[in-house]
């Protein structure tokens, strides 16, 4: 039975809106409850983003920082501030933290698709778009409010634009402004986003796709965009003073930790990069895991665990078209990418995060290296899409039922509702303690309690300032760690495993999954 080129045509139409609508629908469902709880960056983000948005500063004073101070050793503030709209919108809860990752992640699918299909033809567009949309690593980094999370995205966003500017010259400044824009989502762009655009120039150039005039112009662009970045890196390197205008300000960190996740900055540079790209090699093409429980489930990988051989015969195959070479290809720049996405991962200590570049490339050549199945072997290119489907099935009921349960622990679930609880129904003048089994538990308070960052400076003591994450022993009511010798207090927040210290019948103890709030009986 023969089908007419036209019901062809829209049997495709509705493959596209459905992958797009069963992309954007993994992103978002449950966003607020799964992962459950709330993990310590999300809530320093969201805290800080809340705080500059009502009183103008962050939790450590500074006015609309380029670069958040966060615990002491820094924290990339373009999150923050493409989330304020969100939180105006929403408040400051869970859901409007992690909207931004969920709605980046889904203009993400529109974009890959848009750009692969440039890069080859509108078939292997889709498969791409599919492939993005069932992505294990792709769907949970797009489900919670770390802020390098965006990073992938705005390098996406870069080159679906580059791509575009060689149609549209216009968009090439647009382009530029969207890289350095990169620089402020995350620190690994300060590597990444040079050394990329010097190698798509010089490919443009060699081959006369773009005007000196046009690139002076984006060049232009880019150095005014990231003229703070630089100076922020400069003055946290040599140990300067920040800056402060009325407009923004530029601080230097209490403790940088440049040296501490780049093995530029290490005496032992050179066997450092050799066990970082063993370590890249390991998650790229075996593992697909660094053993961090909200960057991935191991079962499943980045792509499931049978996507590297296809992985590495997209790359080889890319590379033995004599087009690439002696012609220009636009698909050559996905091939930059992914290897500047690699030798990133050189020079980093390895986790998802950050390496988090190499992934969509990675799916990009995984993508070409599936189309070749299926232009010369149809029925094993069906099979294995079904494989996909199934096991991407198979991942979705791991991640909305198995996944809660052991993630809880790692994101402090039931520790927002024992805050809350404990703000509700303890006298204003009591003062409470919290748990120190928390990462952080401080900022847990100031999130719930959307406390004053005045007020948060006024009266906070660091148990050691100049620490890299600092931790805080009190500010104004609050007091962090129980002392199991002095419970002469009225409000106690604590890790179920304390529960012993109150079971001597002076507390009423108001349990919740995995913190509790015991109050002082009258």
């Amino acid at each position: 039975m023969k089908i007419a080129v036209g019901d062809l045509k829209i049997r495709k139409e509705w493959l596209l809106a459905g992958i797009f609508a069963l992309g954007i629908f993994v992103r978002f469902f449950l966003l607020g409850v799964i992962p459950p709880g709330l993990n310590q960056d999300e809530a320093s983000i969201g805290y800080d983003a809340w705080a500059m948005l009502h009183y103008g500063i962050d939790r450590n004073g500074f006015h609309n920082p380029i670069h958040l101070v966060s615990w002491g050793s820094g924290q990339n503030a373009l999150y923050a501030y493409l989330s304020m709209p969100f939180i105006r919108l929403l408040g400051l809860n869970v859901f409007s933290v992690r909207f931004l990752n969920a709605l980046m992640g889904s203009l993400s699918l529109f974009l890959f698709y848009d750009l692969m299909k440039n890069l080859t033809n509108k078939d292997i567009g889709t498969i791409a778009l599919f492939l993005l949309a069932i992505s294990p690593w792709h769907i949970m980094m797009s489900r919670w409010g770390l802020e390098s999370n965006i990073f992938p995205g705005f390098v996406l966003l870069g080159t679906w634009l580059l791509v575009r500017a060689l149609r549209q010259k216009f968009l090439l400044p647009l382009a530029f402004f969207v890289f350095a824009l990169s620089l402020y989502a995350y620190g690994t762009a300060y590597f990444f986003v040079p050394v990329f655009l010097f190698c798509v120039l010089f490919y443009l150039l060699r081959h006369d796709k773009v005007k000196i005039k046009t690139l002076l112009l984006g060049s232009t662009v880019f150095i005014l965009v990231a003229i703070p970045v630089f100076l922020f890196v400069f003055i946290n390197l040599r140990s300067l003073d920040s800056i402060t205008t009325s407009f923004f300000s530029i601080p230097r960190l209490i403790a940088p930790r440049f040296g501490e996740v780049s093995s530029l900055f290490s005496k032992n540079a050179f066997t450092e990069s050799l066990i970082n790209f063993r370590d890249l090699l390991d998650l790229l093409f075996l593992t697909q895991h660094d053993g961090l429980i909200w960057n991935g489930i191991p079962a499943y990988g980045y792509l499931f665990l049978f996507s590297p051989p296809f992985l590495l015969f997209g790359f080889l195959h890319t590379l033995r078209n004599r087009k690439i070479w002696t012609q220009f290809s636009p698909l050559f720049f996905l091939v930059i990418w992914f290897l500047v996405a690699v030798f990133l991962g050189i020079v980093t200590r390895v986790n998802v995060n950050r390496v988090n570049a190499v992934f969509l490339p990675a799916i990009g050549l995984v993508t070409v290296g599936i189309s070749f199945l299926r232009e010369h072997a149809r029925t094993f290119f069906r099979y294995l899409m079904l494989c996909y489907f199934l096991f991407f099935l198979s991942f979705l009921y791991s991640y909305f039922f198995v996944y809660p349960i052991n993630a809880g622990p790692a994101f402090f679930e039931s520790l927002g509702e024992a805050i809350q609880y404990a703000l509700k129904v303890a006298p204003p003048e009591s003062t409470m303690h919290i748990t120190d089994t928390v990462n952080m538990p401080y900022v847990f308070v100031l999130f719930y309690e959307r406390t004053d960052p005045r007020k948060f400076l006024q009266s906070v003591t660091y148990v050691n300032p100049e620490a890299p994450f600092r931790a805080v022993q009190s500010f104004g009511r609050y007091h962090f760690g129980i002392r199991k010798d002095n419970l002469q207090d009225d409000v106690y927040i604590f890790h179920n495993s304390e529960a012993p210290l109150f079971e001597n019948g002076a507390f009423t103890v108001h349990p919740f999954r995995y913190y509790s709030v015991a109050i002082r009986n009258e």
